[in-house]
């Protein structure tokens, strides 16, 4: 690493770079300096972080090229296999999960970010859903605010019971495996882990970066090693986030029943208060932590998050070689830190960016967010958790005692065709992982400086070496490269939001 002068500068050097001149004109920036730029979220502003409303042509073409068009692809290919193979009419006769099923969505996937220790040290272990009570069902369909609590034993987990909460119109009821309602029981735990990591983490990993990205093609020279090496992560997900959020055809629109392909259980609009949730906290419960940019979840305490540290290290050993030939008085990265930190909770700011190793860490946690965060967590929800276990429409209402609920053995007892049919053609369209290249492990950047050159050499090597590490750890974790299946470079590691 560069050895800095007092002045903050590096290479002993008092003459700023280049790229370091606080008058460039707007022509040094992506789109002149006019935006992309982060507004207040039209649902719910007071708790959700900001949207980008206003996507510039280009990035909008872009995303229509490459994913807006394989969408609409998707569903008509996806639509006529799905009524040859009969598959939606198939699932109904699928088994519920097993124990041993059920544990393993549980606490090996996707699900495992919803594990917390029920006291420090113990042996138990809580995953609590009691935001499921915000959502206002569609006609004939329930859902229900629930609480697991696991056992865990020489590294092996074990359910001990599943709480219904005590709502308006129900009692609490504790359910425990020898109890006759024990299969309902874990169809409403796999409803509500399924609209926890839709709904409250998974938009955590999207909607906050939204600003960082906006900002930094906003505020940041082309020419700047900030933007350097966060602008080939940010490709299409501004507009993606646009049409999840806003677009018309989007499952969390406003009218999803209006079309054919939505799986949920709810309105969009209602469905949105489960951001908020991942973002603003919710009753103070440990299970709802208010969203803090410098604190991503990666716990060491699950295979899962053990994955997402293991991923971490490498990204931040490359973000603290690009902050080493920044210069502490930078005028753009303190510029770009302000903007953010009036628009992300926890991002640190201009007077403070600079402190101990807070100008790697962000530039850490945005890369690694948006590429092995992201991509982990839809990798795991459409692979390790089959479509039968996601349970997005119930029509079985919750057990009113222990004794409810012994008819309840198929899909079938608890949801139709229609709601496996467009269970099928969702998990098809948007819950798949389809990489498009570059990939991570492939993506290049425009440093002009030798020794980000070599950076990023290294950086590549390093995330080879972790990927080997991490197969041994969790063989199922998403892939870094290609395997030997010719169609596999779709499922690795993407270079950004894309999915």
């Amino acid at each position: 690493m560069p050895k800095r002068t007092e002045a903050g500068l590096p290479g002993g050097t008092q003459n700023p770079p280049p790229w370091s001149d606080p008058n460039l004109p707007p022509d040094q920036f992506l789109y002149d300096r006019q935006g992309p730029w982060p507004q207040p979220a039209p649902a719910y502003p007071m708790t959700r972080p900001p949207e980008v409303l206003n996507i510039p042509t280009t990035e909008y073409e872009a995303w229509w090229e490459w994913i807006g068009l394989r969408l609409g692809a998707a569903y008509e290919t996806e639509k006529a296999i799905l009524y040859e193979s009969g598959q939606a009419e198939k699932d109904l006769a699928l088994p519920l999960p097993t124990d041993d099923e059920f544990l393993q969505i549980m606490t090996r996937t996707v699900y495992a970010r919803f594990l917390r220790n029920e006291s420090p040290g113990s042996a138990y272990w809580v995953s609590d859903f009691t935001a499921m009570e915000l959502i206002d069902p569609l006609p004939e369909m329930y859902c229900a605010p629930v609480v697991c609590r696991f056992l865990e034993e020489n590294n092996r987990f074990s359910c001990d019971n599943i709480t219904f909460l005590k709502t308006a119109t129900s009692n609490e009821l504790v359910v425990t495996p020898k109890d006759k309602a024990w299969n309902l029981a874990k169809v409403y735990a796999c409803q509500g882990a399924a609209y926890h990591a839709l709904f409250v983490v998974h938009p955590a990993l999207h909607f906050p970066m939204d600003s960082v990205n906006a900002i930094t093609k906003t505020a940041v020279p082309q020419i700047h090693p900030l933007f350097q090496a966060l602008f080939p992560h940010t490709t299409y997900t501004l507009t993606l986030d646009n049409e999840v959020l806003e677009g018309k055809q989007s499952i969390v629109n406003n009218n999803p029943p209006d079309t054919p392909f939505d799986p949920l259980t709810g309105k969009g609009y209602n469905l949105k208060q489960l951001f908020g949730v991942g973002y603003a906290g919710y009753k103070n419960l440990a299970a709802y932590p208010r969203y803090d940019y410098m604190k991503p979840w990666m716990n060491g305490e699950t295979l899962y998050g053990t994955c997402l540290s293991q991923y971490f290290k490498p990204f931040l050993v490359f973000a603290r070689q690009i902050a080493s030939v920044i210069p502490k008085t930078d005028p753009y990265v303190r510029r770009w830190a302000d903007y953010c930190s009036a628009n992300v909770q926890g991002f640190p700011n201009g007077e403070t960016i600079f402190d101990g190793d807070n100008l790697a860490r962000v530039m850490a946690i945005y890369l690694w967010d948006v590429t092995v965060a992201h991509g982990a967590d839809h990798y795991s929800f459409a692979y390790d958790i089959q479509l039968k276990d996601k349970f997005l429409r119930i029509r079985r209402p919750p057990p009113t005692d222990i004794n409810d609920g012994a008819d309840v053995h198929k899909v079938g007892d608890v949801a139709n065709l229609d709601d496996m049919t467009r269970a099928e053609l969702a998990n098809a369209m948007f819950f798949k992982v389809v990489t498009l290249p570059p990939n991570l492990i492939d993506t290049t950047y425009l440093f002009k400086e030798t020794a980000l050159q070599a950076a990023v050499a290294t950086f590549h090597a390093n995330l080879t070496i972790i990927d080997a590490d991490v197969r041994k750890i969790m063989p199922e974790f998403m892939r870094l490269e290609p395997d030997t299946n010719p169609l596999s470079i779709a499922w690795t590691i993407p270079a950004s939001i894309q999915f």
